[in-house]
């Protein structure tokens, strides 16, 4: 019974420890809102599940225009491109993020998880390739995906959940727990850890052979030609590398495991040649099974994953080292005891040589249990510079061009939709940009978690205004879209960044500029400005200001005197500039200044290349500050017109002749998605680098 129970302990914790690593992927990949949202969108770009999309849509456009039959090649093209297209990806990240609040939350509405509501886009698309034959779709086209109702499947799922939230950091803890309990228990303490450490691994295989057996399996299922099986081959691709790794993980711990026992179980074995032998040159019955079941499962890997077993190459790197740091401690050990000098007996050096193994095992608990974090990126800087050039640092603020960017907070890859930007305003300041020329509007909560709705008072004006941008059209589609054009608002009518109406994107600009603190504290040799077109009062612009903590940074610049050197503001701590289009601060926040008090600007509504002008559009031809607005106006372009206007041969040209026209440095050179072109790089020419 002494020897049946710390194998059975052992044996039982391994698998708890591999149920555990499981649980745990599926808690971190799945669980949390952000990566599911974002692991939907994947699914929906990878080219078998477009490719069946594309057919699914032609399908739903047949049905509806039976005459568009004459074309169906061009249809199913055009659907194709247009179920990939990443003009998608805030709308699918918008319904993923509905459907992760139907199953996490028991007291959740029926949903429904559609593609998108793409009629409009599809049949602009449609008239463009084929006018005579294409007819308008109504407005709400959609291509469902799943449904999830409140009865018994909704319960299931929730209870799922829950569990898997308990199970992913519980079971590891006790597979531990029984592993070390079994070895502390045993008589032959470093034999039992060496068997601890062989089921580890067999874990590790036994994860790994399931997990190419089942790629096997999802890739036959993308061959039969239908959506379903095709998005369960590409949902099984978006989990089976983060449990590859898993798999790789348990392996290597337990050969860490292993090879740390392995020498203190035979004493007379000659150290650390005999000990890698004793692992990987064994001549055992169950060792050469277990080399064979390690050898077949990376041969397996490389043949059906090579790319992700490529990645496991760096990790692999990582615990071989690992493991020449144990077998150099046992052989310290040995080596002390020949020589007489000081030994170490066995109950330090066991514990020692399995605190690696331990570590690695803990970690992989506390990651899967508990998703992690973005931080603010931080990069070495030139020593001394100003905004990246020492040559910065002596010159006038109004005397420097700076990148800019138009609505600067409509991102991309956070659920807006109309975005001007690829990213937020972080990580704008990570990749270069200094101007951000911003919206301010107050919001409110609803009951959609991801939904704020324009606060009264607001609304008609954040209406009219959207409308006069977008069309009355396009904003009628988008606010159907977000299930916006009737919400309740729920909360305190609160500062929010939203481009006219919060329904179709905001964040609260409290969080945001607490965002921007600490960047700024991470690189204090920058200088940043906020050019806001101010819907919110000075006061609660102030509070917004005061409770992010950026106070300290900001620059008052008095009337009639020269602006500092970026070395000065910098040297000073003052170097945020804020301007206002509506409303300055006043004697009360004379930080706050009146921007067209400051700045003149160029044009910025332009239809096509040839309208841009330098012409002056607001201001005074006296103020010191120039702004260029670079972009054009069309909403179904804004990308590619991005990528043509925002290169150097066009943005180099106009932004020299906009300096001879206006006899003065253009000092904020706005665009729209910074990412497409040369911003940064002409903005440096501009600056004489």
């Amino acid at each position: 019974m002494k020897r049946v129970l710390p194998m059975v302990t052992i044996t039982v914790g391994c698998l708890l420890l591999l149920l555990g690593s499981v649980a745990g992927v599926v808690n971190r990949q799945v669980l949390d809102g952000p990566r599911f949202a974002h692991h939907i969108d994947a699914i929906r770009t990878d080219p078998d599940v477009t490719r069946e999309l594309g057919r699914a849509i032609t399908a739903r456009v047949l049905e509806l225009d039976p005459d568009l039959v004459a074309v169906r090649p061009l249809v199913e093209s055009v659907s194709t491109t247009l179920a990939g297209s990443p003009a998608l990806r805030p709308v699918v990240l918008r319904a993923a993020g509905r459907l992760y609040t139907a199953l996490a939350d028991p007291s959740s509405a029926p949903i429904v998880l559609r593609l998108a509501d793409v009629g409009a886009v599809l049949t602009a698309s449609l008239q463009a390739a084929a006018p005579t034959l294409a007819a308008p779709l109504p407005d709400d086209f959609d291509v469902t995906l799943a449904r999830l109702g409140n009865g018994s499947f909704a319960e299931q799922a929730v209870q799922f959940v829950h569990w898997v939230e308990l199970l992913a950091w519980l079971l590891p803890l006790c597979g531990l727990a029984l592993i070390g309990i079994g070895v502390a228990v045993s008589k032959d303490r470093p034999a039992a850890g060496a068997r601890a450490g062989f089921g580890v691994i067999a874990a590790g295989v036994l994860l790994g052979s399931a997990v190419l057996a089942l790629g096997v399996f999802a890739d036959s299922l993308a061959g039969r030609g239908e959506l379903r099986p095709v998005l369960i081959a590409g949902a099984w691709r978006e989990l089976d590398g983060p449990l590859l790794w898993m798999s790789g993980a348990l392996v290597a711990c337990g050969a860490v495991a292993v090879l740390a026992c392995a020498q203190l179980t035979a004493r007379d074995r000659p150290g650390q040649e005999r000990a890698w032998r004793s692992l990987l040159s064994t001549t055992t019955a169950p060792g050469l099974l277990g080399r064979a079941a390690v050898l077949a499962l990376l041969g397996a890997a490389l043949i059906a994953r090579p790319d992700q077993v490529v990645r496991l190459v760096a990790g692999i790197a990582g615990f071989l080292l690992l493991l020449q740091a144990v077998v150099d401690l046992l052989a310290a050990r040995k080596t002390a005891a020949a020589s007489g000098g000081l030994r170490l007996p066995r109950r330090i050096v066991v514990p020692l040589a399995l605190v690696p193994a331990v570590f690695v095992l803990v970690a992989m608990v506390a990651v899967n249990a508990e998703p992690g974090e973005d931080h603010i990126r931080v990069e070495p800087t030139q020593a001394g510079a100003c905004n990246g050039h020492r040559e910065l640092c002596n010159r006038p603020y109004d005397e420097v061009a700076f990148p800019a960017t138009h609505n600067s907070m409509t991102a991309a890859d956070e659920d807006w939709y109309l975005p001007e930007q690829p990213t937020g305003i972080v990580r704008q300041l990570d990749d270069g940009i200094r101007v951000f020329l911003i919206d301010s509007w107050y919001g409110q909560a609803t009951g959609q978690p991801s939904v704020v709705a324009t606060a009264e008072g607001s609304k008609v004006a954040a209406l009219a205004e959207a409308e006069a941008t977008y069309g009355p059209d396009v904003v009628k589609s988008d606010l159907r879209l977000r299930d916006a054009a009737s919400l309740t608002p729920t909360g305190p009518r609160i500062p929010y960044l939203c481009h006219s109406m919060c329904e179709l994107g905001a964040v609260r600009w409290d969080t945001q500029m607490t965002a921007v603190q600490r960047w700024l504290a991470a690189h204090p040799r920058e200088v940043v400005t906020f050019f806001i077109q101010d819907e919110v009062t000075p006061a609660d612009t102030n509070a917004v200001f005061q409770t992010a903590g950026l106070l300290p940074y900001v620059h008052t610049q008095r009337p009639g005197e020269p602006w500092p050197t970026l070395g000065q503001m910098i040297d000073s701590g003052r170097r945020v500039v804020v301007l206002m289009e509506n409303h300055g601060g006043g004697t009360r926040y004379p930080w706050l200044l009146q921007g067209f008090d400051w700045v003149q600007d160029t044009p910025f509504e332009n239809a096509k290349l040839t309208d841009m002008s330098c012409r002056l559009e607001r201001g005074s031809p006296e103020n010191p500050i120039l702004l260029v607005n670079h972009w054009l106006d069309g909403i179904r372009s804004l990308v590619t017109d991005a990528r043509t206007v925002n290169t150097k041969g066009v943005l180099l040209p106009e932004l020299r002749r906009c300096e001879r026209e206006r006899g003065q440095l253009p000092n904020f050179v706005a665009v729209n998605f910074y990412d497409q072109g040369d911003l940064v790089s002409v903005v440096d020419k501009l600056n004489g680098f």
